[in-house]
This record gives C-alpha cells, sequence and structure tokens, in this order.
C-alpha cells in the first residue's frame, strides 16, 4: 500500500533524478506540489501556533524545583531573585528523576492546563550543535552557536533552527515550501503572522500572510472595497490601475502582485466574516486578542481550504537585567491566561487535538543575580499546549542546581541539554513532515535524532 510517506519518498526520488543539478529551493518547491496533494487529502487539519518571548524569559523563575534540597540550592544561588517556596503553584507531575516543580505564582490558569492534561513542559532547551557539557566548552572541545548570548543570533537561531550560520529562512518557511511550494491556495499563505515579517516563517519560495489581531485581520488597501461614494470612487480607480496589465515586464508584475494582494485580503476578509463567532470570552491584552484572532482563522479553515496552518506571535519586553521579581510578576500571568483561554476557544471549535501551541525564546538567564536581575543565559524552560500533548508531564532534563553544576558554564548560566532541534522535530513530524525530510526543515537535527528512527525524539505528542 503507497500510504502518505512513502508516496512523499517516491516522489522525492523521482524529482532528484530528473534534475542533477537543482537547486535546494528548486527541489523544495517540487517536493512541495507534491506534498501539498497528500496534506490536502482527508480531514487531517493541523496548526502550530508559535508565541516568542523577545528578550530572553527568565525561566528559572517560571519553573522552579520545590523538592527541599533543589529549592535550597536554588534559593542559595538566586539569592535576591528567588520566589519563596509557599508561593509556589505546585505542578502534579515529575521527572525522571522524581523531582517535583512549580510555576510562578501568577500562572494559575497554566497550572490548570497542566492538571488538565493539556500543558506540558519542556526542560532546559537551547541552541546547540552538538552535545555539550561545562567541561567542554571550557576546553574548546566543541563547537558552541555562532554568536551565544547574543540577542540577535540566537533569537534568529530559534526560528531557523540552524546555529552555525545565518540564514534566511525559518523552519515554519521550509516546512510551507514543502506542502505549498510558493503557491498558496487563494493566495493566503498557510503561514500567518500576528507579528508582521519574521524569519520564523519565511522561505525560499513561501512569505507569511501578515494580519492584525483586531477587526476582520487583513490589512488592505485604504478605502477599497469600502461601501459610499469616497470606497467606491477608490476601488474603481485601483481597479481601472491594475486592468488592462501593462504592458511593460516590471509594472506587468507589479500589476499582478499588487491585485493578487488586493484579492487576498478581501478574500481574508470575507472568509473571517463568516467564520463561527466564538462564545468563550478573551481578555483585553495582546497575547490574548492575538490568539483570539487566530481561532477566528482556525474557525474559517474550511474557507480557506487550510489542512496545514502555523502562527506567530511576539510578546516583547522579556529582557530583564534588572526588576526580574516585579516584570516577571505583571507580565507571566496574562500568558497563562491567553493560554487558557485559547485552549478552551479550540474546546469550542473542536479541534484541540489538532493545534499545538508552544513557546521560544532568545535564551534562558543566568540563575545568578546581578543585583538588580538576571543577565542573558542558554538552556531555559518551555510550554507546550494542546490536545495532542502528551500533558500534565516535564520532558527533557531539568538541571541540578548546585555551585558545582557540570551544565554550569558560568555565572549560572546552563547548558542546554535538549537542542532545539529536538524540540522542533518532534512538533515537525505531528505537523506531518515526514521522517525523511527532517534534515531538509531541520538542516542540523541529524546531530541529535538518528536517521530512520521510528518514534519521536521526545515522546510529548500523541500521533494523530
Amino acid at each position: 500500500m503507497l500510504n502518505r510517506r512513502r508516496f512523499l519518498s517516491h516522489s522525492c526520488t523521482l524529482g532528484a533524478a530528473g534534475a542533477p543539478g537543482a537547486t535546494l529551493g528548486g527541489s523544495l518547491l517540487q517536493l512541495g506540489l507534491a506534498q501539498r496533494v497528500a496534506a490536502q487529502t482527508g480531514d487531517d487539519y493541523r496548526a502550530l501556533v508559535c508565541i516568542l518571548l523577545a528578550g530572553g524569559n527568565d525561566s528559572y523563575n517560571m519553573l522552579v524545583p520545590t523538592d527541599a534540597d533543589q529549592y535550597s540550592e536554588y534559593a542559595a544561588i538566586r539569592s535576591d531573585l528567588a520566589l519563596p517556596r509557599e508561593s509556589l503553584l505546585q505542578l502534579d507531575g515529575v521527572t525522571a528523576a522524581g523531582r517535583r516543580y512549580g510555576l510562578h505564582p501568577g500562572m494559575a490558569d497554566a497550572q490548570q492546563l497542566f492538571a488538565d492534561g493539556d500543558l506540558g513542559v519542556l526542560c532546559n532547551v537551547g541552541t546547540l550543535l552538538e552535545p555539550v557539557d561545562a567541561q567542554k566548552v571550557e576546553s574548546g572541545s566543541v563547537e558552541t552557536p555562532l554568536g551565544l548570548f547574543s540577542h540577535s543570533d540566537q533569537i534568529a537561531q530559534w526560528q531557523t533552527a540552524v546555529s552555525d550560520q545565518r540564514v534566511a529562512q525559518g523552519w515554519a518557511g521550509r516546512t510551507a515550501d514543502l506542502f505549498e511550494g510558493g503557491d498558496p491556495a487563494n493566495g493566503i499563505s498557510m503561514n500567518i503572522s500576528l507579528s508582521g515579517n519574521n524569519l520564523f516563517q519565511s522561505g525560499f519560495s513561501s512569505v507569511e500572510y501578515s494580519v492584525n489581531a483586531t477587526g476582520d485581520g487583513a490589512i488592505g488597501l485604504n478605502g477599497y472595497g469600502e461601501s459610499g461614494p469616497v470606497g467606491e470612487f477608490r476601488t474603481n480607480v485601483v481597479d481601472a490601475l491594475l486592468s488592462p496589465a501593462p504592458t511593460h515586464i516590471l509594472r506587468r508584475e507589479y500589476s499582478k502582485r499588487l491585485r493578487q494582494a488586493v484579492d487576498a485580503q478581501q478574500f481574508f476578509v470575507s472568509a473571517i466574516q463568516q467564520a463561527p463567532m466564538l462564545s468563550t470570552g478573551f481578555s483585553d491584552g495582546g497575547l490574548s486578542q492575538s490568539l483570539r484572532q487566530i481561532a477566528r482563522i482556525i474557525g474559517a479553515r474550511d474557507t480557506f481550504a487550510a489542512r496545514r496552518q502555523t502562527f506567530f506571535i511576539t510578546v516583547g519586553g522579556w529582557d530583564h537585567h534588572d526588576d526580574v521579581l516585579d516584570n516577571q510578576a505583571a507580565m507571566l500571568p496574562p500568558v497563562s491566561l491567553a493560554l487558557r483561554e485559547f485552549r478552551d476557544a479550540l474546546v469550542e471549535l473542536g479541534v484541540l487535538d489538532r493545534v499545538t501551541t508552544f513557546t521560544i525564546s532568545d535564551f534562558g538567564r543566568t540563575l545568578t543575580s546581578n543585583g538588580k536581575g538576571s543577565d542573558h543565559g542558554w538552556g531555559g524552560h518551555h510550554l507546550v499546549m494542546g490536545g495532542s500533548v502528551r500533558g500534565g508531564q516535564f520532558y527533557g532534563d531539568y538541571p541540578e542546581i548546585s555551585p558545582v553544576s557540570p551544565l554550569d558554564v558560568g555565572r549560572g548560566i546552563y547548558a542546554p541539554t535538549t537542542a532545539v532541534g529536538e524540540y522542533f522535530a518532534e512538533l515537525a513530524l505531528w505537523f506531518g513532515v515526514a521522517e525523511s525530510d527532517l534534515a531538509t526543515v531541520l538542516p542540523n537535527v541529524r546531530n541529535f535524532v538518528s536517521t530512520g528512527a521510528e518514534t519521536a525524539p521526545l515522546g510529548m505528542m500523541t500521533p494523530l
């Protein structure tokens, strides 16, 4: 029987044989045409929602050990940044080492999501080229990521999943190249951004479709398609300028692209307006409103003829070199609340098991205090939510907190024990990327995930 994976693999082989000199971009386009056909057969909708906590979230105060010995080590090393043990929101799960943990006291909604089995925690994940520890880093016997501790480099590497060079394609963009081949249905890319242009969703041939969190989302020409004399006049002028097609090649291409953009915007607005009304309430925070808009878009998935979608949201302001405690007390509760609201909306839409939401950030922070806050670190902890997530559990390895930790590369900077490539491989496989195509989507993944592996790298997702 020719299943989806075998069909795609066969298609790749034929494409490569027919064009030995083809570029990677060309190969992706060929493969994308095959995968788009495969992806749109059957009712197998899936979506990934990426939330970037830009600046470097101090996740060692988001997830804190509550065992007496580990909490004592945490409190001693963190000093003035340590949260009171009694304030932590206990999570029921335990790590493989039998350790227990609690969430920041402002994250009651996330605690409930964990208890409900809809949220898992991935511990100590970060950018890596190969497995490391403090001794290897100190001796220089391992290669470390380009621009380690640099905001611009690290935030890019979390989006591109490439840590040894600067590239212009993100892993969601490369995934869209596979599934869409740069030719999205209805002019609406499967990659939709609530935060403008981004690396995560940029591919060789694919680009993100940017929308607003307010109104009907799509950003159109001022006045085009509006009712009334002024709107009709502007619409007629634009239509007249775009038809007939100009004879000059550059003007013709510009006219074509503008026409496509105008038509896509009109289609998007119409689709959103026809989507089912949500009864789930959302708070007024920026993340909540962005997730509300995503829920509306997911509700219109049949109109979009979408079988795969990714969404991207940036929540800025996490570079807390000072006032960590006050800033996190203000910023973590809205994140926690927004996740719970979004979960409830997905339940209402009947697609909770079809949508996976996950966090990323530039890097973790130092466990040690700088006297005012924490500085740039390396490994950190992240949240993964969805009906297909094996929630109520911890994944990866939360490091033993100790002044002599083998992962401490200095000042309480802990080297990651899970690579971003492993994290994203887990999500990509669930999303429908064939195992044979992982290295195309995640170029460094073979440093951490074996070729031909039949099991997911981390085991945190339930296959659909």
